[in-house]
């Protein structure tokens, strides 16, 4: 039965039919009620005898002027059509002896004397007419009760629909922010769940495309910022090989070498660039992360790193190079760029006056990189757009590594951490 019940309970057409139903036998009950149960009452009760007699004389006495009057015989007075269907319930008749015996004591007739005899009436009985008013007044009962139960679940079901499109619309005119509820569970619920889910999608698709925007953007600007750094390099690079002559040809070869890497640097960048969204694919054929001897690669990276901020007019106050031969799977591309945001950020905001201490070490299975400087006095001057350490904190989590950045008002330090894959003392 519960089963049965929570059926119609979610189709609308099913619980307009049953709605219907019911109001149809309400309206069958109240057309009986009146016409059948309240006019028996009203026609054939006792206490209404008194008024159906008084009818009854009456309408007699008014045929018995209407006879004498015209001095109408008896077959005359009882084919007068014209007054029959005037009182439709006055019966009128001879009177028959032995009927008149056997009726004489339930029955009261009145005698009507005509010019060659009397006929007989009887007293006034409710007829057609009379019932036909009942039986109208029924069907209007009738109507009004199957309009009072059916009008009703109409209307709230077209204050429904008009709700539902009214928080629609509201929900369209406030950028698709305002939820959309609809109590019930047949079809107009299930239309409103289904528009929820749609404005969800929709505001999901939304946000994603704005985050891929963004994205897209701040990676756009990450490497246009990345390219600045060997650029300036290689410009500095080919401007010694330009107009420093008394370079020796292994200088030369060194410098043309170094070179050679920022212009691989900047076509790898460039093709990034270009690739914009190779950066959030791993599963892309170009990006491979390669397992290397993270020790040595660092200490090769560090002292080049080292050796530009030294010509550069900065102090190295320690450079401890890593003992071991520590192996990590990693993205050799993203871990240059990541070090060169962060020896960029260096000669940014760096103060060259104190020196910069750089330690390399392995702890707890992990190979850090700890930088520590002071900070410039002036840095209101300093043009920042915040994208080289968050670019850096990109790459190295990108490589399942992470950025730790502390920094107050005169000193900043940053720890890089990788996994180590394998270790071993050299």
């Amino acid at each position: 039965m519960n089963k049965v019940v929570r059926w119609i309970s979610k189709r609308l057409g099913v619980k307009f039919l049953a709605v219907s139903a019911i109001a149809l036998i309400c309206a069958g009950l109240g057309h009986y009620l009146v016409a059948d149960v309240i006019a028996e009452w009203f026609f054939y009760d006792s206490r209404f005898d008194t008024y159906w007699e008084s009818k009854s004389e009456t309408a007699v006495q008014g045929f018995q002027e209407y006879v004498t009057e015209k001095g109408l015989t008896m077959r005359d007075a009882l084919a007068d059509t014209k007054w029959h269907q005037e009182n439709p319930d006055i019966i009128i008749f001879t009177e028959p002896a032995a009927s008149v015996e056997e009726t004489q004591s339930e029955v009261q007739y009145i005698s009507i004397h005509c010019a060659d005899g009397i006929i007989y009436a009887t007293s006034y009985f409710p007829g057609d007419t009379y019932f036909f008013g009942w039986n109208t007044a029924g069907i209007l009962f009738g109507l009004i009760l199957f309009l009072g139960i059916v009008l009703p679940f109409v209307v709230c079901t077209i204050h429904r629909i008009n709700k539902l499109y009214q928080q629609v619309l509201s929900s369209a005119q406030s950028g698709r922010s305002q939820s959309i509820m609809i109590s019930g569970k047949d079809e107009i619920a299930e239309l409103g769940n289904e528009i929820e889910s749609m404005r969800i999608s929709l505001l999901n698709l939304l946000d994603n495309e704005e985050q891929l925007r963004k994205e897209s953007d701040q990676l756009v600007a990450s490497l246009s910022h990345d390219i600045r750094t060997p650029l300036t390099k290689l410009t500095g690079y080919l401007e010694i090989l330009l107009h420093k002559k008394e370079l020796t040809n292994e200088d030369h070869e060194v410098y043309l070498a170094k070179a050679v890497e920022k212009a691989r640097q900047l076509k790898i960048l460039t093709d990034e660039l270009f690739n914009k969204f190779v950066m959030e694919n791993k599963d892309d054929p170009q990006y491979i992360q390669e397992l290397i001897d993270i020790g040595q690669f660092l200490n090769q990276l560090l002292y080049e790193e080292c050796s530009e901020l030294e010509e550069d007019g900065f102090l190295i106050a320690q450079f401890s190079s890593l003992d071991l031969a520590c192996f990590c799977r990693l993205h050799i591309g993203d871990v240059h760029r990541a070090f060169d945001n962060i020896f960029s950020n260096l000669r940014k905001y760096a103060d060259p006056r104190f020196p910069i201490t750089i330690r390399s070490k392995l702890d707890q299975n992990k190979i850090c990189v700890i930088i520590e400087n002071h900070k410039k006095a002036c840095l209101e001057n300093v043009v920042s757009h915040k994208i080289g350490l968050m670019t850096a904190k990109t790459l190295v989590e990108k490589n399942e590594g992470w950025i730790d950045i502390t920094q107050n008002p005169t000193s900043f330090s940053v720890s890089i951490s990788f996994p180590a894959v394998e270790t071993c003392k050299s």
